[in-house]
Parts: C-alpha cells; structure tokens; sequence
C-alpha cells in the first residue's frame, strides 16, 4: 500500500510540474564561437549542456511519469481484472503483487529507457513541434501514435490484454499517461535549458551535476561517453546538425517527416486500439 501512496504522489508532481511549467520554451545552449580558441574544448561544453538536459528531461519524466504512472496503471488494470490476480504476464510478472524490486525493474529497464529515448527525440524535434503549451501534448500524441503499437504499451500481440483488461480502460489509460509524458517532458526540458543557459557558476553547477547522475545510470553513461568522443573528433558536426534542423527548410523537412510517419504508422495504431478495446 505504502508504495501505491509513494507512486501516486510522484505521479501527482509530475502532473503539477506539467501544468506548472507547460509551454516553457525549449533555450537552446548557444553553440560554440567558430573563432574559439580550443575548438574541441567548446564542443564539448556546449554537448555537456544537451547532454544534462536530455538527462534531467529524462529521468525526472521516467520516474515521475512513466514509472510511477505506469506502475499506478498496472495496479488499476489488476484492480479490474480479479480473475487475473496471480497469474503471471507476458513479462513473468505476477498480476496483484506490487514489489519494490519489481517496481524498481520496471523504472530500470522499462520507463527511463523509454523516457530517455523519447528526451533525445524531443530535442531533435522541438523546432518542428506546435509553439507554447501544445508542443508536449503534440509531441505524447506522436510517440502515442508511431511507437505505442510496436514497442509498447499498446501493442496488440501482448498477452497482458487477455488477462487484464477491460481493454477500453487500457487503452484510455495509456494515452492519457502518453499525453501527460509528452506535457511533462515539453515542460521540464524548457525549465530545465533556460537554468542552464547561463554561463554563471549556477548554470555550470547544474551541468556537472546533471552529468554525474548520468554516469550513475551505467548505460545512459556510456552512450553520453561515445558522443562526447564523436563530438571531440568532430566538433563542427553537432552545432551544424542542430542549426540545419532549425532552419526553415530543416523545419519544413522535419514536419514532413513527422507527419508522414505519424499518418504510416495510424493503421497499425487503430488496429491495436480496436483489438484492445474490443478484448
């Protein structure tokens, strides 16, 4: 019970930080002057500032919203399906029990790769997204849309959904915990860039400290590592590429892009959606 308490408030924060913050824009970290004198070394501190955005986008998005809400999710779905109670999920875990340690699985292996992912897929496409509090809905509603029918959550060969159910409740339940991660992450991203925009011994406080709870998350550590080695080899490359995509023609192509895999993947959305509902 006490961990049904602890995930409906985290829950509960990330709802008022997304009301809270929503339709805080995106500040961009000034790129590097190309008179600079150590050219790698301004690469590099421009990249550790994206680097601590994604980062703190990330995890606070994958365990106030995806974490704890997929986790409250969970527990309503077993709520509704008594007779599931004790049987195990596609995943092998027992519906009804909430543990710590599964708990702490699902956040680990679950929500902050999917969270971080979806970070790093924001700040790509910020520029291409609606302006103000529309963006982070906007951008929930094609992370709903493209990725819930292949990786998850409503995909329609997962087994769970002929357990648990009913399944217009699932599917009502994962959008709106979609719609409300993409709010959230909109929300803390924009915060989280115009704290560290500042060039002032704070801005580069928070940088450090957004890198180390990085390197605690061993994975996200080592693929921040391996840009920061690209972006020593090639430290024009990451200021062009994020220009480009700002461009007005980078915006036009990013949009295409956006709405022709938003209108490919709709088939497969609604034909998930309709077998899960219908279950």
């Amino acid at each position: 019970m006490l961990l049904i308490v602890v995930c409906g408030a985290l829950l509960a924060a990330g709802a008022a930080i997304a009301a809270a913050w929503s339709g805080e824009p995106l500040v961009e970290p000034a790129p590097p002057r190309r008179d600079a004198e150590r050219p790698r070394r301004a690469a590099l501190a421009h990249y550790a500032r994206w680097a601590a955005i994604l980062t703190l986008a990330g995890v606070a998005t994958g365990v106030l919203v995806l974490g704890a809400g997929g986790r409250l999710a969970m527990r309503l779905l077993a709520a509704t399906s008594p007779d599931a109670v004790g049987r195990f999920t596609e995943g092998q875990a027992r519906v009804g029990d909430i543990t710590l340690e599964g708990t702490l699985a699902y956040a680990t292996f679950g929500a902050l790769p999917i969270a971080l992912v979806s970070a790093a897929l924001y700040l790509l496409a910020a520029p291409w997204l609606l302006r103000g509090r529309l963006a982070g809905p906007a951008f929930g509603l094609v992370l709903l849309v493209v990725g819930s029918p292949f990786v998850d959550p409503l995909r329609a060969d997962n087994l769970d959904f002929d357990l648990l159910g009913p399944g217009w409740l699932s599917v009502a339940v994962f959008a709106l915990l979609a719609l409300l991660h993409g709010t959230a992450l909109a929300a803390i991203a924009g915060r989280a860039s115009r704290a560290l925009a500042s060039s002032a011994a704070s801005g580069r406080r928070g940088t450090v400290l957004a890198l180390g709870a990085a390197a605690v998350l061993l994975p996200l550590g080592v693929v921040l590592a391996l840009g920061a080695l690209v972006v020593a080899a090639l430290p024009r490359a990451l200021p062009a590429l994020l220009a480009a995509r700002r461009s007005r023609r980078g915006v036009l192509i990013g949009r295409v892009l956006l709405g022709a895999a938003t209108i490919a993947a709709a088939p497969a959305f609604i034909g998930a959606v309709v077998s899960i509902a219908t279950r």
